[in-house]
């Protein structure tokens, strides 16, 4: 799978899951939050597709995928995005 395949797989399980996908320029990286309750990932708009894919992944592992069918594959490359923030936190 692609990056760009894989972030358009990214932003269908979002939707899916009832979760707004936003992208907007800004000095920021992005994120999941809940504004006047709504559930929303915000993502930059000028950040590579890698950063995207990563934001995106980070953004559905907080809101939760123990209630939903993902993909094994698709599992896979939240887990692994996931994975690789906890590493460089510890490093």
């Amino acid at each position: 799978m692609t990056s760009e395949e894989l972030l358009e797989e990214l932003k269908a399980l979002a939707s899916e899951m009832g979760l707004k996908i936003r992208f907007e320029n800004g000095n920021f990286e992005g994120g999941y939050c809940l504004l006047r309750e709504q559930n929303l990932l915000v993502i930059n708009r000028r950040t590579s597709v890698p950063k995207k894919i990563r934001t995106l992944a980070l953004g559905l592992h907080e809101f939760g995928l123990e209630n939903v069918f993902v993909p094994p594959a698709l599992r896979e490359a939240i887990e692994d995005e996931v994975s690789k923030v906890l590493q460089e936190a510890r490093a």
